[in-house]
């Protein structure tokens, strides 16, 4: 998928056009049209860069071609065709079955391109919501606040990434499932630093009902536990169902309860991760000295 920038269309209406109105075949000079030639072949040159043209393909280098045999490609070269003045010997015109060629394929161009922009793949991504676009499909992990932004796993980030495409594109369903299989991977992490090894259940039998039975059992909040027992039966177990299908609204309500399970969880990471920092020596007694 790659971005494209609409006004380099409008760039192209604007140069190209010219060449369709030559007037006057017989009193074209060089330094009257090389630099208006050459904006015309730099147009054609960038929107080949923004999107591939099909059909138009063949049209456009025949104009690209015919206008570099008038213009050279370089700048210094272009300048340094320009005749010296000199009232002597005025400056020959362009022949006026150049102009005439590039004239006519610079209108075979315009009805050529007019044809494939009919049947161009080009859409309209509609706004959701309050997020930005550019922000959905290209950094929709940016939801997660900054200060725990690179603490959460790169699942989490990846998950969050691919919904927010979804989301973008009409995809409520998908964007629902990438969202809590996201948020699982930060709930598995806070259950192994919560849930004892010996404690823990087979990998066979993981899931998120299993997750919130034994998070609460070793000693889980329960505004944790509960939070989450909310999101299992609200949203992550009818997206499992083949007819549940979400919608825009619903699942735009699903990122950001998600985002919130994310900062509450890694929060408890946090608290987990403390208890087992190694402690700061040497210890200092009650009376200000080190602690033998």
């Amino acid at each position: 998928m790659q971005r494209v920038n609409e006004f380099a269309f409008y760039e192209l209406a604007i140069k190209l056009h010219r060449l369709t109105e030559i007037t006057g075949l017989n009193n074209v000079k060089y330094t009257q049209i090389w630099s208006e030639w050459s904006d015309a072949r730099d147009a054609i040159d960038e929107i080949y860069k923004q999107r591939p043209l099909n059909f138009t393909t063949t049209v456009a280098l025949k104009l690209y071609n015919l206008i570099s045999e008038v213009v050279p490609r370089e700048l210094n070269d272009m300048i340094a065709k320009i005749p010296a003045p000199d009232p002597q010997t005025p400056e020959p015109n362009i022949p006026w079955w150049t102009v005439s060629n590039i004239r006519d394929a610079a209108k075979e161009f315009e009805t050529v391109l007019r044809n494939e922009c009919q049947v161009m793949d080009t859409y309209f991504v509609s706004k959701k919501g309050a997020y930005s676009t550019i922000d959905l499909i290209e950094r929709a992990h940016f939801q997660i606040p900054e200060s725990i932004r690179n603490k959460v796993p790169d699942l989490t980030r990846k998950d969050f990434d691919q919904a927010g495409k979804c989301i973008a594109f009409d995809v409520p369903t998908g964007a629902a499932f990438h969202l809590l299989r996201g948020t699982e991977a930060i709930i598995r992490e806070y259950y192994d630093l919560k849930v004892p090894g010996t404690r823990k259940a087979a990998p066979k039998m993981r899931n998120w009902g299993t997750y919130i039975r034994l998070l609460k059992n070793n000693g889980a909040p329960d505004t944790v536990t509960s939070f989450l027992t909310h999101a299992k039966d609200m949203y992550r177990n009818p997206v499992m169902h083949p007819e549940e299908i979400y919608t825009d609204e619903r699942v735009q309500v699903l990122f950001g309860l998600c985002v919130s399970v994310v900062v509450m969880i890694q929060s408890e990471i946090d608290v987990e991760k403390s208890k087992s920092a190694p402690l700061a020596f040497p210890l200092v007694a009650a009376g200000g000295t080190a602690a033998p």
